[in-house]
């Protein structure tokens, strides 16, 4: 099955069971969306077989009408008709559904598609799901019988619970007969319509299986080289300026009349047009002095040859890894600051479009940011790992040194302007400030981190090297009206008592370290 169909069968599983919970009418509009799903796909693949038969008779036809041709020709027309009829009779058993229920508002919506008592009225009281099944199995019989000539190949199309692996062993259902099981008691209308179009893909499967296999045996599985294009394959897809660029080109053939099985590691692969296309996340490991890693992998292709012996090619195929080169674009690359919002971009350029990465670390905290590769790393150590995968696969560790905070500078200012220690300040000075200035690496690496502020400090108003006054400040603006007896000749002696830091987060936390702890000011 495609995967499309994989889906909506699991869709229909799931909303299968999520009835059993009486669940709303929301999930009974999904059964509308499953049954339309099945519809459309079932119509494709009608087109599809229309098509397969066509190309039976026009293989026939090139072989020149061989009379064990014709037989295997006659026996696909069978196919196709016993199938064609039996999906007319599943739609009117859908349209005579339909119709009980109401039939279909202006915009094409069942009206009783919440109905549940009408389908099993229909299907299991008055009998039609017995019919169905009749029908069903004499045509899945028919198919293992004239076709592959093995009944034990195919499994009849209308099963009762006993004969489906999940249900056997369960005791709720594991009694139920094919109506029952699809169309008893409580089914919403809608529900029985999409069990009947997944019975009806059922059976559009096994007339696909069954015509693939009659074209096996004719000329349309002959390998005929009609599809013919010219292929390259270079030493290298990326070459640097200056080196040379090494390829082989030449011609390279398929047959549309068959579809070989091809695999990579045990993995089937889609193929179209003879081609193969498989798609994986390379993993290195073990990596050489030039930074390669030799892997492999085992490809297979099966294909049945003119004669209808099967042939199976296999080769291991090897190619390299090259380890991924982790660029780190940071305004300090070399270290971190304890306890700061470092801000990091790391790249890999070598991943391009397919670059989806995740990020772990030892030694701190860390926030993702908006963009691909954004990072903000928050130290709580003197070493910090940065762990960089893509898409769940490891590529590699950074390492960083982490610094301290450089102390900041605490100087008394008027107006913006450092006061002079050796040249003091009038006596009638009303006041100045206390400002910390942070380091001025610091701060252009780390603006954010960077705003410090003086909390508490203590004023002395000092003559003779004996106190006369003191106040406590608790900001960093100094009000000096408050220190009575000022004297030309007198020092004022601050010393700072408290510093405090917002980080990027506006967090604010207590700062020990700045300098200097003790300030003099002369009066004059």
């Amino acid at each position: 099955m495609s995967p499309r169909q994989k889906m909506i069968n699991l869709m229909y599983l799931v909303l299968i069971a999520m009835l059993a919970l009486n669940v709303d009418t929301a999930v009974l509009e999904k059964f509308v969306l499953i049954n339309q799903s099945f519809e459309a796909t079932n119509a494709e693949k009608v087109t599809d077989n229309i098509n397969k038969v066509e190309a039976i008779r026009a293989a026939v036809d090139d072989s020149g009408n061989r009379s064990e041709d014709l037989k295997v020709l006659e026996k696909a027309e069978q196919v196709r008709a016993n199938a064609r009829s039996l999906l007319v009779y599943m739609n009117q058993v859908k349209d005579s559904i339909a119709n009980m229920t109401g039939g279909k508002d202006s915009n094409g919506k069942y009206k009783g598609y919440t109905d549940t008592d009408a389908i099993s009225r229909f299907m299991v009281k008055l009998g039609n799901g017995d019919t169905l099944k009749i029908r069903l199995n004499k045509y899945s019989s028919f198919i293992a019988e004239e076709i592959f000539e093995d009944t034990s190949s195919v499994h009849n199309l209308a099963r009762d619970a006993s004969e489906i692996d999940i249900y056997r062993d369960d005791e709720s259902f594991g009694h139920l007969p094919f109506k029952e099981l699809n169309f008893g008691y409580n089914t919403p209308m809608v529900g029985g319509l999409a069990s009947i179009s997944q019975l009806q893909s059922d059976l559009i499967n096994l007339e696909i299986k069954a015509l693939e296999k009659l074209a096996a045996s004719v000329g349309a599985a002959d390998l005929k080289f009609d599809v013919v294009s010219l292929t390259t394959l270079p030493e290298q897809k990326v070459v640097a300026a200056g080196a040379k660029y090494k390829t082989q080109i030449f011609l390279s053939a398929a047959s549309s009349a068959i579809i070989p099985i091809m695999t990579a590691d045990g993995d089937t692969l889609d193929v179209t047009n003879g081609r193969g296309y498989y798609e994986f996340t390379a993993k290195g490991g073990r990596y050489d002095r030039e930074g390669l890693s030799q892997q492999s992998y085992i490809g297979a292709i099966s294909v049945t040859l003119p004669g209808g012996k099967d042939t199976t090619f296999v080769d291991t195929i090897d190619y390299y890894v090259a380890r991924p080169v982790i660029q780190i674009q940071s305004a300090s690359v070399q270290a971190l600051y304890l306890n700061c919002g470092n801000e990091i971009q790391v790249q890999v350029p070598a991943l391009g479009s397919d670059y989806n990465p995740s990020f772990t670390v030892n030694g701190g905290d860390l926030v993702r940011g908006s963009g691909t590769g954004e990072i903000t790393i928050i130290p709580n150590t003197s070493k910090v790992d940065l762990n960089v995968s893509n898409a769940g696969n490891f590529l590699g560790t950074k390492s960083f040194g982490v610094r301290k905070i450089p102390a900041p500078e605490i100087q008394a200012r008027i107006k913006g302007k450092q006061i002079d220690s050796k040249r003091g300040i009038p006596v009638n000075t009303a006041s100045f400030s206390l400002d910390a200035i942070p380091d001025e690496s610091f701060a252009a690496f780390l603006p954010k981190d960077a705003r410090f502020q003086v909390r508490e400090a203590e004023i002395n108003l000092v003559r003779a090297g004996r106190g006369v006054s003191r106040v406590r400040a608790t900001s960093k603006n100094i009000n000096l009206s408050k220190l009575a007896g000022k004297r030309k000749g007198d020092n004022i002696v601050i010393e700072i008592k408290q510093v405090a830091r917002a980080n990027f987060r506006g967090d604010v936390e207590n700062f020990r370290n700045f300098v200097p702890r003790v300030i003099t000011i002369p009066l004059n």
